[in-house]
């Protein structure tokens, strides 16, 4: 976020990627990407809580990570793995291939799955068993495989939003146009 963060009309950039509907409700800006980081390549929470495992991938967003707390077999898994939204891939970033960076990300949660029983997904409605964890991984690689093969994705997230939820059918629509953005320079 501090490069992001250091670009000319970063923060046009952010609020444009915003969906409108909760623009409004976001805190100013000026906070946006201050947060200080842990060192890079931090395995573990340093605290005297739980023991914590940080998945850290490069998928959604650089040093994006997931938390396994490996004693109750939780993964909160950041910004992915949601039951609402499809996979949202780095938009910011000066990456390549976001796809495959979150492919990337999804094998990382895919080797710990064994290990979770809970699924806390970073945005979403549903906490889900052991179960989701792969049924979401699936559907979240399906819904990338998709535009690699000429294809749309056929993803009960998009177009089937909940009353107060439209607003993600945007989150595939800026998708699509990044998705075709990203394969002209491939």
């Amino acid at each position: 976020m501090h490069e992001l963060r250091s670009k000319a009309g970063w923060q046009a950039r952010v609020a444009d990627a915003m969906p409108p509907e909760i623009a409004d409700d976001v805190p100013p800006l000026d906070l946006f990407g201050l947060i200080t980081g842990l060192h890079t390549r931090t395995a573990r929470i340093p605290w005297d809580g739980p023991d914590v495992r940080i998945i850290e991938h490069p998928a959604h967003s650089p040093g994006h990570a997931a938390l396994l707390v490996e004693r109750s077999g939780v993964l909160v898994a950041g910004d992915m793995l949601s039951d609402l939204f499809p996979p949202m891939l780095d938009n910011f970033g000066d990456t390549n291939d976001p796809v495959e960076e979150y492919l990337v990300g999804l094998r990382l949660l895919e080797g710990v799955m064994d290990n979770v029983d809970e699924l806390v997904p970073g945005h979403g409605s549903a906490v889900g068993g052991a179960d989701q964890v792969r049924a979401r991984i699936e559907l979240d690689r399906a819904y990338l495989d998709a535009p690699r093969s000429g294809r749309t994705p056929d993803d009960p997230r998009i177009g089937s939003a909940r009353p107060g939820w439209e607003w993600v059918g945007s989150i595939h629509e800026g998708q699509a146009q990044s998705f075709a953005r990203w394969q002209s320079r491939a």
